[in-house]
């Protein structure tokens, strides 16, 4: 018998009126029961160390105390909302848009899909990306010309990245970023999709690949991308850029870059974009409308803090992770080609695999390519660009996006599910 059991014990028979015959009932049981809980709450509501969670139901609990009953009962609805474990996940409806509905299923969902009898296959073949035999239209035109002169030698070794840095800086991540937090974002943004297999995480798992087993299917592309990124730089002393670095710096900036390409991962999308809006775009907002010096040097530390600044990283590279649908319009048409062929591959694989179709839209003899698009733009990428335009100033991207849209509802329209119109 363990020690607290033997205590009890000890307890109960040196008390004789805490005993109980059959068919009796013990008052004091309940009473003391009720003290148990008492006190453990209390513990709670105590703790040096308090999730913020537990603050904000706290607070709440208190004004229920006081409110009329209609109010009350609002705020157990709010309490019931935020005891979920996905706050800023989407919850869409069959009816909602099925398009939509399969994005959310195949990128966000971070849940196997199960076969009907809870199989788990496990799949050996290697991975290959898919490619599309349309040719990238090559055009500068509507790049503003001093970022067009600096990228003319981008292919070249003695490339200067650092004018490519002066002709697109812009004051607000200028001021919040610091020098490691530029180059971490310069080389997550390189390694962000090193070997892409052209298959979602959500296949990954569902076929039992050697990555998912690695990973134990938690962001597998991306512990994989950030994970390859880093041993490369071991496996050859030529390759290890890092190899200078003091230990604290180095630290600092793996930390960076590997959260950089974790926050490309879309499971926490729309936890990244409704944090980002709250924590940065509307605090902005409102010291835009009462500018003074004071409150601009307010503004500029709670940008500058570790989580703000990691925050305005992570919706720097997921926008341009999917920054697609604000290109010019020919680049937009050519990505969107490459990106469905890339759904279309996996929805043959997974039915010639007999594994769950993650995306059942994605058919390539019925997928509205112009419906895909219009659901890829209304769900994830406007609230995301217009947060990120507001912090940034982006009217070239945004007016790309807001033509994009209109070629692809125009296409809709008219009942067809191709990339461009017809010949005349």
């Amino acid at each position: 018998m363990s020690a607290p059991l033997e205590a009890a014990a000890v307890t109960q028979m040196s008390h004789p009126s805490n005993l109980c015959l059959p068919g009796q009932q013990n008052s004091s049981v309940p009473e003391v029961s009720n003290q148990r809980r008492h006190s453990s709450l209390a513990r709670v509501q105590s703790m040096m160390i308090e999730a913020p969670i537990t603050k904000v139901i706290n607070i709440i609990n208190a004004a229920q105390e006081n409110s009329p009953m209609p109010v009350t009962e609002a705020l157990d609805r709010v309490l019931e909302i935020l005891r979920t474990t996905e706050l800023y996940s989407p919850q869409f409806t069959v009816e909602d848009d099925p398009h939509a509905t399969d994005l959310v299923g195949g990128l966000v969902s971070d849940g196997l899909r199960r076969f009907s009898g809870n199989e788990y296959a496990l799949a050996t073949k290697n991975l290959q990306p898919s490619s599309t035999s349309i040719p990238i239209p090559v055009s500068l035109h509507d790049i503003p010309p001093r970022i067009a002169l600096a990228i003319e030698d981008e292919e070249q070794w003695d490339f200067d990245i650092f004018e490519l840095e002066a002709a697109t800086q812009n004051s607000n991540c200028r001021e919040t970023l610091d020098r490691i937090d530029e180059v971490a974002a310069l080389i997550a943004a390189a390694i962000h999709d090193v070997d892409h297999p052209g298959r979602t995480n959500l296949f990954l798992c569902n076929s039992g690949n050697e990555l998912a087993v690695l990973y134990n299917d938690l962001a597998v592309l991306e512990s994989h991308h950030a994970a390859l990124g880093f041993r490369l730089t071991l496996e050859n002393d030529k390759c290890n850029i890092f190899k200078n670095l003091e230990r604290n710096d180095y630290r600092t900036l793996r930390q960076g870059i590997i959260d950089m390409v974790l926050a490309t991962e879309m499971t926490k999308h729309f936890e990244h974009v409704n944090k980002f809006i709250n924590s940065i775009r509307k605090p902005l907002e409102e010291q835009g409308n009462e500018e003074t010096g004071n409150n601009q040097e307010v503004m500029n530390t709670m940008l500058r803090t570790p989580e703000n600044r990691a925050l305005i990283k992570r919706i720097m590279i997921k926008c341009a992770d999917v920054s697609n649908p604000c290109r010019p319009l020919e680049y937009c048409i050519e990505w969107a080609a490459r990106i469905s062929e890339e759904y279309f591959s996996q929805t043959d694989e997974e039915k010639q695999l007999s594994l769950p179709v993650a995306m059942p839209v994605f058919d390539r003899n019925t997928c509205s390519i112009p419906k895909s698009q219009i659901s890829f733009i209304d769900y994830f990428i406007t609230d995301m660009f217009d947060a990120w335009d507001a912090f940034v100033d982006l009217p070239d991207l945004m007016q790309h996006l807001d033509d994009n849209f209109k070629y692809w509802k125009a296409l809709d329209e008219q009942k067809l599910r191709s990339l461009r119109p017809p010949p005349e």
